[in-house]
């Protein structure tokens, strides 16, 4: 992946073109009033219910259920009378994944000839990137690269001074906690944004830093905490997937997560000071450092080939210039398939997503005459894999991302069926101008507008948009409020998480019996609302000089 490539002038400036004049203010408000009661809980619920039901097999990329998905979205599309969003007349765009399946897999560790005593699945979990059915990574020197970010806005290089190449590579997960130069008990608030997560946190972003310092293998040190090992590595364990084709090698030959305590003993038994090592990955001018130890890694994976599709259909504009110029919806069709008996339903996710995304164009569709600029609606596959879908959409995009003016992103948006909030929340808040109109809209609605709700997550860099936000497209993805209209205070942040403890990425997530759909109705029609009036106006959303976040060149 070739992280913050392709930013154009287009893509950061606003831009001031199209020929026709906008409707009026009231015109447009009396569209909008007429156009956000064609979204409904009922239809929600409908295509939620149908998605995810066990027909449809937890819809992974490559299987039975994602056939089914993509039928349905595109009959949807069809009886929406949509027009096919791709340039050739049809409804999808085919997207080459590789799937990996690891099916026998080991990590060994050793120092002075002892041998770390690991356990498969409880202390650590294996895999690769590279399609591949096997991969031996011999014995090969251990180097700790400390939080192994490399961040030149921070003045801040994990690797420097040191060569890898060839070597295992351990490193912590997340950004480093840099504590406040005068209070020792903050984080400072100048360095990697503090407890919000940065794209350096990314375990992806990682990776592939440590692939382009010539790094054989990386180990990622986490902590357990609450969190049961299964669950910690569930999603390693799963078939891991990778766009077929150019850079389908670039990565490293294997990757592992393992649990802080096996890194501390194996510190240990190497003559280093685990706690000292880990205070001061923490601290500007830490540099990577050899452990007198080593590891080795033997990876067997089933391959296979896996065609899938994104899913794509569109409203053509009606301004004879801004009609070229598109504004995207999105919102992931997969989940995470079936495991033996179990099928992983994913209702709230992303269910509700790729029925928000069809509400959406049911409302769009009712404008007559259409807005201005046109509208294209994207179901992604593989987001649950890596964001694959989008990063090959926004790689191989059917209309230029220079003429892509704004990505607005529906995943973890659902509000979970628990009813309406005061509260909208913006993830990544001040990115763009987006975040603005999106602001108005939520104002309009007597709600108020903030930013993450959970921002140690990195929920920016986790769903779709952010590939579009990558390549210089102004994006925005925004989560469930937390302040619930009459209901106690901290009930939103309770089932919050209640679902992220016991139904996120579960069998269990599917749709509960007292749900209450309405808020999702409202969020719905603060989006419909932002798209809209950015379709309709002549300037174009555009990053902020000041933002936490925006694309710059590599």
């Amino acid at each position: 992946m070739r992280m913050f490539a392709g930013v154009t002038a287009l893509a950061v400036a606003v831009t001031l073109i199209g020929t026709a004049a906008a409707q009026s203010p009231d015109a447009d408000a009396a569209k909008l009033k007429r156009a956000e009661a064609a979204i409904t809980g009922a239809n929600l619920l409908r295509h939620i219910k149908e998605l995810s039901s066990d027909a449809y097999t937890g819809r992974a990329p490559g299987t039975d259920g994602e056939t089914k998905s993509v039928a349905y979205i595109i009959e949807q599309c069809r009886g929406l009378g949509l027009e096919p969003g791709s340039p050739s007349g049809t409804w999808t765009q085919a997207v080459p994944l590789w799937g990996m399946l690891s099916q026998a897999s080991t990590l060994s560790l050793s120092a002075h000839g002892k041998q770390i005593p690991l356990i498969a699945g409880q202390d650590y979990t294996t895999w690769t990137s590279l399609p591949l059915t096997k991969v031996d990574n011999a014995s090969s020197g251990l180097i700790f690269a400390g939080y192994g970010v490399v961040a030149p806005e921070y003045h801040w290089d994990d690797y420097a001074g040191i060569d890898v190449r060839g070597k295992t590579v351990m490193m912590f997960t997340g950004d480093p906690p840099v504590t406040s130069p005068t209070d020792s008990t903050k984080l400072d608030e100048k360095m990697f944004l503090a407890r919000a997560l940065t794209v350096y946190g990314r375990a992806g972003t990682k990776l592939e830093t440590a692939w382009k310092h010539g790094a054989a293998a990386v180990i990622l040190i986490v902590s357990a905490g609450p969190a049961s090992p299964k669950f910690l590595f569930q999603n390693y364990t799963r078939e891991i997937m990778t766009l077929r084709g150019a850079g389908e090698q670039d990565h490293v030959k294997a990757q592992a997560v393992m649990l802080s305590e096996r890194a501390e003993e194996l510190f240990r038994a190497a003559g280093a000071n685990y706690q000292a090592l880990h205070d001061a990955a923490a601290r500007h001018g830490f540099r990577a450092v050899p452990i007198a130890a080593e590891a080795a890694f033997h990876v067997e994976s089933r391959v296979r080939k896996v065609d899938s599709m994104n899913v794509v259909a569109k409203i053509t504009g009606s301004d004879p210039i801004l009609k070229k110029e598109y504004v995207v919806y999105s919102g992931h069709w997969d989940h995470h398939g079936k495991v033996g008996a179990q099928i992983f339903h994913g209702a709230s996710d992303n269910a509700a997503g790729t029925a928000g995304v069809l509400e959406l164009a049911r409302a769009l569709k009712s404008f007559s005459p259409a807005a201005r600029r046109s509208f294209l609606f994207l179901w992604p596959t593989a987001e649950e894999k890596g964001l694959l879908g989008a990063r090959y959409y926004v790689e191989h995009p059917l209309y230029p991302l220079q003429q892509t003016v704004a990505d607005i992103n529906l995943d973890y948006f659902s509000n979970w069926g628990w009813g309406r909030t005061h509260d909208f929340s913006i993830v990544g808040i001040g990115n763009s101008t987006l975040d603005d109109v999106t602001v108005e809209a939520v104002k309009a609605q007597g709600r108020f507008t903030t930013g993450d709700t959970a921002p140690e997550q990195g929920f920016y860099f986790r769903s779709d948009h952010y590939e579009f936000a990558r390549l210089g497209v102004p994006s925005i993805e925004t989560s469930p409020g937390v302040d619930y209209v009459g209901k106690p205070t901290g009930f939103g942040v309770q089932k919050r998480t209640e679902y992220i403890s016991h139904d996120y990425h579960q069998p269990s997530d599917v749709i509960k019996p007292d749900w209450d759909l309405s808020g999702a109705v409202e969020d719905l029609q603060i989006l419909l609302n932002v798209g809209f009036n950015v379709a309709q106006q002549n300037s174009r959303p555009a990053w902020k000089e000041d933002a936490v976040w925006r694309p710059r060149p590599e």
